[in-house]
Parts: structure tokens; sequence; C-alpha cells
């Protein structure tokens, strides 16, 4: 009776567009293991179809992916999926079937290596393979950034050096002169700046926050983030934001990492450097579209030249 009931199931679900994943450790969080499958995308009707997934394992939990799409195939974005592969501890060679239920719902299926379904939540593993890639992945961004930072090549490294000859100095003229310059600071501190409410301003008549950069070769591995567009608009802890082509040509994620000399673009901005493409003396503009995303236009050197007949 037994087989015959998961014979039935499974004669049932044929009925429906499905495709299957298997997981390995390897490439978890891989663009090609977040893709969905050409002939399945091709199945699914307009009125089906979302940017929105949502994942149902049998036990009653669910998950929640944005569905994206570059010029080659549709893929699931790294946050929902991530979490989907954290909570479940998948990694271990895996066969993940996804069955549509419509409108971009999906029932999902786990079977272990040893061919049995997965029929309960698994407890949450101390270290799971995709958190071993993401602190392996962290670990060398935080190196890189160490290295650029000795290089003295960012356009606030001479900012830093002249705010550290300054302190220096405010200490040698004595604890009452130090005082009074203390209590200045805060004064100044306390009053917007004229930069800061020309931004401000900026943003009420554009409706959008930005910010522009001319591509120098170091910005091509990291970049600087200006400081008055940091302090009024990027948070004080490191995060992920996504960064639109304005012409719709690709989308990246990329790392805005938050440190206390400087705020940058690190994991992920050379890939999206190397692939948008940007080159040396490019202008850039950053239009802060939503608080977590970013759209950036770039306008080429040579197409700044004006011919006056």
């Amino acid at each position: 009776m037994g087989w015959n009931r998961g014979f039935g199931r499974v004669k049932e679900e044929r009925k429906n567009l499905s495709f299957f994943k298997i997981f390995q450790s390897a490439d978890l969080s891989s663009e090609s293991m977040r893709a969905l499958p050409y002939t399945f995308m091709k199945n699914v009707s307009k009125e089906d179809f979302s940017y929105k997934m949502v994942i149902r394992a049998k036990w009653g939990s669910s998950w929640e992916v944005d569905i994206s799409m570059n010029p080659r195939f549709y893929y699931m974005e790294k946050s929902g999926w991530n979490q989907f592969v954290s909570d479940n501890a998948l990694g271990e060679n895996e066969f993940v079937t996804f069955t549509h239920k419509g409108l971009m719902c999906f029932d999902v299926n786990i079977y272990g290596l040893s061919g049995k379904e997965i029929a309960v939540p698994r407890k949450p593993q101390t270290a799971t393979p995709f958190s071993k890639i993401k602190k392996e992945e962290d670990e060398s961004c935080h190196k890189d950034v160490k290295k650029e930072d000795e290089t003295g090549e960012s356009m606030r490294g001479v900012e830093f050096e002249e705010r550290k000859r300054k302190k220096s100095k405010k200490v040698e003229i004595g604890e009452s002169s130090r005082g009074a310059a203390l209590k200045k600071k805060k004064a100044e501190k306390a009053k917007p700046s004229k930069k800061k409410i020309k931004i401000k301003r900026r943003k009420v008549k554009n409706g959008v926050p930005e910010f522009k950069i001319t591509i120098r070769n170091s910005y091509l591995k990291f970049l600087a983030i200006p400081k008055m567009f940091e302090d009024v608009y990027i948070p004080d802890e490191s995060r992920r934001y996504m960064i639109h082509h304005s012409e719709g040509k690709g989308s990246w994620e990329v790392l805005c990492l938050v440190r206390n000399t400087r705020t940058i673009f690190s994991s992920g901005w050379s890939k999206l450097a190397r692939e948008f493409p940007l080159s040396v003396g490019d202008r850039c503009t950053f239009h802060l579209v939503k608080p977590n995303e970013f759209v950036l236009t770039s306008k080429k050197a040579r197409d700044e030249i004006t011919v006056i007949d």
C-alpha cells in the first residue's frame, strides 16, 4: 500500500512542471547553481510567472526568493537562496526536486545521499558548506582590502594622513587648548556642513540620492565611497548592495565594507568593473534607488569630447 501511495504521488507530480538540483558543497551559491533551467522557464506561462518565487517544504517551512534575469537565463537571488540552503544544511550531495504548483510557488522534496527522503527539518549545523564558503570569501576580501590600504592609492589616504597630523598638533597645544578645540569640534558636528546640506537638497530636487566618481586604475579593484555621501546615506555596518546596469545589461551583488578609515565597495566590485565594463577615465554616477540598491550609469571619457562646427 505504501508503495502504491508513493507511486500515485509521483504520477500526479509528473503533470506539473518541475526540475531538480544536486547540492555539492563546492558550488552552493554559484550562478549556475542558482539558475532556473531554460527548458523549465520556457514552459512557464505569463500568467504564472512572477519575479518572486516561494519554496515550500513538506513540514510547513517556506522561503521567499527573488528572481532576476541576465542576458542568458533567469536565476534566483543569493539572499533568499542562501537562506534556503543554510536552513536545510544542504551540501552533502542531496538530490532536491522543485515542483511548480502555479504562480511561482514550488513544493520541494529533499533526498539524502542514501536515497531516503528527508521529511522533517534538519537541525542547523554549526558550519554549513555555504557558511564556510562565505567565511573564506570574507576573509579573502579583508586581506585584499588591507593590502589596498597599504598601497595608499585610496583617494582618502591623503585626507586621513592630514587628519592624523592635525590630531597630533592638538595634543601638543596643552590641556586647556585641547578642551576648547573639542568644544568647537562638537559644535561643528551638531551643525550640518554645507556639503551635507547640498546633498540633502539634491535629493529633494532630483528625487534620488547620487554620487559621482571618475574611475582611476585602483578603482577597478575596490571603490572608495565619498565621505560626504557615506555620512548621510550609508549605514554604520557592512552590508551587501545590488548594483544594476542603467541599460538593464546586468546586476551585481557587491559588499559595502564599512571601516574606521573609509567605506568601500569590495567583494564583487572587481567582477562588476570587468563585466560592466568600466575603464580608467570613465565618469560614473551611482543612484541610490532603494535602501540596498544602486543604478550605475557610466560615461566614457571619449564620449565627453564635444565637436564645435
